[in-house]
């Protein structure tokens, strides 16, 4: 690569972060046995009980056999949880041993990959059944919680019996068939575990599903499980952090087109509604992360909703993104209700950031009555690749899908923004790489089967990428909302203020805007409410955005 393309992907990528930041750098830290152990050992009050002596020493040797010994570690971690078990249920220092307890014991007993299982030679283990509990078998690891330390983020846990874990499923082409919205990064799924010790020498686990029910009957009563909602997912998003898929994808999008798709980093359950989030230009999922644990931390959202993610590579035409989310939101659908989804699945809402609320806004528009406005000859007949060609009937010959029943904007610019009309749009335009068999509408032998309004519509010289179509008076962005809104879906527009230049561009003003997108192209009329929050473009990670988020998706629950 040239010094100046690198130079410009470097000016292209600093800018970008501006554009589509999500907040502090997020970090975690995994604890070793021994580190995990000090900083316990450490949050408990000084003791001069002999019977709490003696547990503490428990762990601690415990703690130092887990690396070379876990077998061993394994059956102390046991003991200790045996002897406080009559306790686990109190707020003392005994329930906090036997959370630890069968925290470590249980991460030692399913270490993942790499690392010797440790079979206690004490205990004989066996595994609670129910629709509430999972199969261990799921996982390929299971972690403590309390073993992790996650920085920059509000950590949203319950209060409760047992040991929040962190249930790894790994990404296989096999396991994909049987978890369709699987990602390469893999899942980190929330559960938390009991041991009960039913008679001498016998341990049985329970791997609850937290998301499904956070109550158990346990000890002869009713009790609430405890739960850190925070640490596993986010365990999963600084997996995919790893890549810069977000640059790459305007850059190179041809590179990442077989990876778009819907996926979810929860362990689905079809019982659930989903709410389809759609990241914006130069971005990827982890964008929601801030809003995503905000929503966590409620209990009405974890017990009536499924989080679902669509990524795109940002440079693609519009087009191929917009089918490929139609097509993706067509099929979860189908997969939900052959799981036995319910009413919940044909509730479905999509919330989209930025050029996100594009794809958004695509899945609303009939565009059935409008391919004539574009072609003069049938699609089929139009020499153009199959997936070219599979997106054009996707978007122009089928109906918009009937379960969305509910569309959230964030910060979108639906009549475009000036800086795809600047240097900046023009450079990230210029860089981005894609390949003219995906440009299908400026093929010439595409374009002689257009009509003069499907040559406008294209743009003439000026290229079909991403980047490109959000310049400002693009006729594809007034096309789009010229088409009609299917089966009355109500919309709601979220949408960011400076406040530059003081109260005079404050609010509703068409000369307020986020810094990027300007309230007039953010605005709707039909949209069934807007909410005018101070901020930059991140309106999405906002106080003031995520709480009318909730507001808008509780008032859904009443659908």
């Amino acid at each position: 690569m040239s010094l100046s393309r690198q130079f410009f992907r470097n000016a292209l990528f600093i800018l970008l972060l501006g554009l589509t930041s999500c907040g502090n750098k997020l970090g975690i830290t995994n604890w070793s046995a021994y580190q995990c152990h000090r900083n316990f050992e450490q949050a408990l009050p000084g003791t001069t009980n002999p019977a709490q002596i003696e547990l503490r020493q428990i762990l601690k040797d415990a703690a130092l056999l887990s690396p070379k010994k876990p077998s061993q570690a394994v059956d102390l971690y046991l003991e200790a949880a045996e002897r406080t078990v009559d306790k686990s249920t109190t707020t003392g220092d005994e329930a906090k041993i036997y959370r630890h307890a069968i925290g470590r014991a249980i991460s030692l007993l399913h270490p993942g990959a790499g690392n010797a299982a440790g079979t206690p030679t004490r205990y004989k283990i066996s595994y609670a059944k129910g629709k509430n509990f999972f199969d261990p078998a799921l996982f390929d690891s299971l972690s403590f919680a309390d073993s992790s330390e996650v920085e920059n983020i509000d950590i949203k846990r319950q209060d409760g019996v047992g040991a929040p874990m962190i249930g790894r499923i790994e990404y296989s082409e096999e396991r994909k068939k049987k978890y369709p919205f699987l990602h390469r990064i893999g899942i980190d799924g929330t559960t938390t575990a009991l041991v009960e010790f039913p008679s001498k020498g016998r341990a049985r686990i329970t791997l609850c599903n937290i998301r499904r029910s956070d109550q158990i009957y346990f000890r002869g009563a009713k009790r609430t499980l405890a739960a850190n909602f925070t640490t596993p997912f986010i365990s999963s998003i600084l997996h995919q952090k790893k890549s810069r898929l977000g640059l790459k994808g305007i850059l190179n999008p041809a590179q990442f087109i077989d990876e778009m798709g819907l996926y979810s980093i929860e362990i689905i359950d079809p019982s659930k509604t989903p709410v389809v989030f759609t990241h914006g230009l130069g971005s990827k999922p982890g964008t929601w992360v801030v809003p995503y644990n905000a929503l966590l931390g409620e209990k009405w959202f974890r017990e009536n909703y499924q989080i679902y993610s669509f990524y795109y590579p940002t440079g693609l035409p519009l087009i191929y993104p917009a089918a490929g989310l139609r097509e993706g939101l067509v099929r979860m659908h189908k997969e939900l209700k052959e799981r036995g989804a319910g009413r919940n699945a044909d509730r479905t809402v999509l919330v989209g950031h930025s050029m996100g609320g594009l794809m958004t806004n695509f899945q609303l528009r009939d565009f059935r009555k409008s391919s004539h406005e574009i072609f003069s000859s049938p699609i089929d007949d139009l020499a153009m690749s199959n997936r070219s060609r599979k997106a054009m009937h996707t978007m122009w010959d089928t109906a918009p899908p009937r379960f969305v029943k509910r569309a959230i904007f964030f910060s979108t610019p639906h009549r475009g923004s000036e800086y795809a009309n600047r240097w900046i749009g023009r450079l990230g335009s210029k860089l981005a790489k894609v390949p003219m068999s995906l440009l299908t509408l400026q093929l010439p032998e595409v374009s002689q089967s257009l009509t003069s309004f499907g040559k406008e519509l294209t743009g003439g010289e000026d290229p079909l990428d991403g980047v490109a179509r959000l310049k400002v008076g693009d006729p594809l962005l007034a096309f789009i909302q010229k088409q009609p809104i299917a089966y009355g879906t109500p919309i709601h527009s979220i949408i960011g203020d400076r406040g530059k230049g003081g109260g005079l561009n404050r609010g509703d003003n068409p000369k307020s805007s986020d810094g990027v997108v300007p309230y007039w192209s953010s605005h709707l009329d039909s949209a069934v409410s807007e909410k005018i929050v101070p901020s930059n473009h991140s309106s999405h990670v906002t106080p003031e955005g995520i709480e009318e988020l909730k507001r808008i998706l509780r008032l859904h629950l009443k659908l």
